[in-house]
């Protein structure tokens, strides 16, 4: 006798226990093969910790000639909580199908399917997105996945999410991924420029000087993607290098070479301030091999609603927090702990990662200073050095957020250097207290092929939610690499940059100065991730598709394969705009 089991949203009788806690592959007596989950292009099985729940597909069939393949028909999966009391997919179940020939998944079917992946040819399959499903309640992240036969199967009459079927005409997998979402203007370096994307509209502030060359006041606003605002300069009594912008409050942070502190919001000054701009912590001078300044740039926590200043503390690098709102009041500025040399002992362009409340700074010295700021007020430092030839420096700290996947290019290398390290988990990753504490994590400094910048690798933004990202040169030229970085972190092996193409941008642009004019974010249109760079006398953006670029049918390659094979990048790819 068959007993039906049926899910609803909140919770339901389990039946079949002891099968439903099996946390591997699994094919019940009734169906044969199996089913895993995996990434876009299928390559991946079962691996440790997706960085978002966008990243997660599900694929299915033996993995070489000798295993089983699942039998050959139309099917439903779901997403579940481990335990499988919850159901978590939250469109309806028709939309949630797919094929299996062969004995493997060959991708989504019916009249409201779910994205597909890549054809992976190594095994014959193409995977299916599982995305849409809500956060698992699991304190760990873990998610279970079920598949059975669409004969086996009836849609709830009352609600049409809902799955009725026997346990034993289902196979599962269980896997991790990562459910907090990166808020966009958040994890970027604290370049001179920043993006405010709200709905479907993209707004950059972009200081019209530096620390160094152009001594400019003002910052240009101007759409991007949308048409939310009138282009604008935004009158600013001192010279501004950096911005940065909080989506969810409006408010956008603006530095000055000075101790001034700019808090905007739309095309002015935010008018709820009473005193605008506000005045730093910072006392005397630091310099980087870009220039030197007392208010060095801004990094946002959107999560969090606070900005991190880099700054000069008594003529050293240090850090001051700036809480946002109405009434925005500084914590107390505090230095680095990173050792002492000729430059500054902060980065260029540091980071904060409201995820895991670290602060990242890979200072010109070699030496990549994380900070754990979970209270903010009581920092705990811990250090890396990494080894790099004489006169290759740190130029810049980047993340992907979602996977832990840390990052920072060296300035002067040619071709291209980037260290790139997993601190996702602390099986691996480890973090040692001390005065200062040290920290290591598998990580390498990766070479990048054909990849050769002006002044060599110095800027870096990765668009949060997409795992790519772009490296850039500084003081002229007109190269950039787009970069593709895992998608999967956790597992303990060594990361690397998985794909990489340098072009020229063409049309005169000219890589702007220090801090670095570059910032990424994922389009609200086409969830494509695109940069954004100045050029040095900011007066004109690129806007840099870096999907698309990477998208070797749109942009052919060399036969090495990591540079363009002719000319500048295409219209397709890179778009421009005049700066008030």
């Amino acid at each position: 006798m068959q007993i039906p089991r049926k899910l609803t949203v909140t919770s339901l009788t389990l039946f079949f226990v002891g099968l439903l806690f099996i946390y591997v592959n699994t094919a019940a007596a009734g169906l044969s093969g199996a089913i895993y989950s995996t990434t876009k292009d299928g390559t991946a099985v079962n691996k440790n910790i997706f960085g978002s729940t966008q990243d997660v597909y599900l694929s299915g069939g033996p993995q070489n000639s000798n295993a089983s393949g699942l039998p050959d028909g139309l099917y439903y999966f779901q997403v579940t909580d481990p335990s499988g009391k919850t159901l978590l997919s939250t469109d309806n179940a028709v939309c949630r199908r797919l094929n299996v020939t062969g004995g493997r998944v060959s991708g989504a079917a019916g009249a409201c399917p779910h994205a597909n992946g890549t054809f992976n040819p190594a095994n014959g399959t193409l995977p299916v997105q599982l995305a849409p499903f809500s956060a698992s309640p699991n304190s760990g992240n873990e998610y279970k996945v079920w598949m059975v036969p669409v004969g086996s199967a009836t849609v709830s009459g009352s609600d049409p999410k809902v799955l009725s079927f026997a346990n034993s005409n289902a196979v599962t997998d269980n896997f991790k991924a990562q459910a907090e979402e990166v808020v966009q203007g958040s994890c970027q370096p604290s370049s001179s420029l920043s993006v405010f994307v709200s709905g479907s509209n993209v707004v950059a502030y972009v200081p019209k000087g530096n620390w160094s060359v152009t001594h400019v006041t003002g910052v240009a606003a101007v759409n991007v993607e949308g048409a939310s605002i009138t282009n604008t300069l935004i009158p600013t009594t001192s010279v501004v290098n950096s911005c940065a912008s909080n989506p969810i409050t409006g408010q956008t942070v603006c530095t000055a070479n000075n101790t001034d502190v700019y808090v905007m919001k739309g095309t002015a000054l935010d008018p709820a301030v009473t005193t605008n701009p506000l005045t730093s912590g910072g006392t005397g001078s630091i310099g980087f091999s870009g220039g030197s300044c007392t208010n060095c740039g801004v990094a946002m926590d959107a999560t969090h609603n606070k900005a991190v200043i880099g700054l000069s503390v008594a003529s050293q690098g240090g850090f001051q927090f700036l809480n946002l709102g109405a009434a925005p009041a500084f914590e107390a500025p505090f230095a680095s702990q990173s050792p002492p040399g000729f430059f500054a002992s902060i980065s260029e362009d540091p980071l904060i990662d409201p995820i895991r409340n670290l602060l990242l700074s890979a200072s010109e010295h070699n030496n990549y200073e994380i900070i754990n700021v979970a209270t903010s007020t009581s920092p705990q430092f811990f250090e890396h050095p990494v080894p790099l030839p004489t006169f290759e420096l740190l130029d810049s700290s980047g993340e992907d957020c979602s996977t832990g996947i840390v990052l920072a290019p060296a300035e002067f290398s040619a071709p291209s250097k980037i260290f790139i390290g997993d601190i996702s988990n602390p099986a691996f990753a480890l973090f040692t207290a001390g005065s200062p504490g040290t920290w290591t994590a598998p990580s390498q400094v990766q070479a990048l092929s054909e990849s050769f910048l002006n002044e060599g690798s110095s800027g870096l933004a990765v668009a949060q939610g997409t795992h790519t990202g772009i490296v850039t040169g500084e003081f002229g030229g007109n190269a950039i690499t787009a970069i593709l970085l895992p998608a999967i972190s956790g597992g303990g092996l060594t990361p690397a940059i998985n794909d990489w193409l340098t072009c020229n941008i063409g049309s005169g642009f000219s890589n702007g100065f220090d801090p670095h004019t570059v910032t990424a974010y994922r389009s609200p249109a086409t969830g494509h991730a695109i940069a954004v760079l100045a050029n040095g006398s900011a007066t004109q953006l690129a806007v840099v598709d870096l999907t698309n670029m990477l998208d070797s049918t749109i942009v052919p390659r060399t036969v090495a394969g990591h540079a363009c094979a002719v000319g500048p990048l295409p219209a397709s790819v890179v778009r421009f705009i005049s700066l008030p």
